[in-house]
């Protein structure tokens, strides 16, 4: 693909929601594969700084440490607002994403530890959000669960130890988040690899 010149595609935008998160609207176009170009039509789409995740994994437990928690969304679909999640938090404005994982890693699961690896960066929904999640891989010794989070932010965030076998039940289930089956296909990948 080659690089794209941002204001020939975005002729006009305006807020059209400005709360906790943020909405803009766009009114577009742009050049189609065959060469043509688009209508001009309008897009609305979902405004959120950064995200960042980590898989937090123990080797000797064969076992990953995922977070519980309401999140609004499901209820749109009419399914169970408590989803099965990796530590995952927001980086603040200036926040080196490490520093923000560090943060997040501590106020989601009370476990302190060093971050180890890059998994990747993905955009979550980009078909409506420009979010991009940076996800990463930490090894810690998972000795404790419990309920954790920030209660000004209104965080109720409960930690369950899982073996690899189950979470893999629980991606055929649809209990995960999209970034935490990516993790853990990333996790198995590794482990396909080191083996050979």
């Amino acid at each position: 693909m080659t690089k794209v010149n941002i204001s020939d595609i975005i002729k006009k935008s305006v807020d059209c929601y400005d709360g906790f998160f943020k909405m803009k609207c766009h009114t577009i176009q742009y050049q189609q594969f065959d060469g043509s170009m688009s209508k001009i039509h309008q897009r609305e789409v979902f405004v959120r700084d950064p995200t960042v995740a980590v898989l937090l994994y123990d080797e000797n437990q064969n076992s990953v440490l995922l977070t519980e928690q309401f999140r609004v969304g499901p209820l749109e679909n009419q399914a169970n607002p408590w989803v099965f999640e990796l530590p995952a938090g927001i980086v603040e404005q200036g926040e080196d994403k490490i520093v923000a994982m560090q943060r997040e890693i501590l106020e989601e699961t009370g476990y302190d530890c060093k971050i180890e690896s890059l998994i990747g960066e993905f955009y979550l929904s980009p078909g409506g959000s420009n979010e991009v999640t940076t996800i990463y891989f930490a090894q810690v010794a998972l000795d404790k669960s419990g309920v954790h989070g920030v209660e000004s932010e209104n965080e109720d965030i409960k930690t369950h130890i899982v073996t690899l076998d189950k979470a893999g039940e629980m991606i055929q289930q649809g209990k995960l988040s999209v970034t935490t089956g990516l993790a853990l296909m990333w996790l198995q990948a590794r482990a396909l690899s080191s083996n050979k």
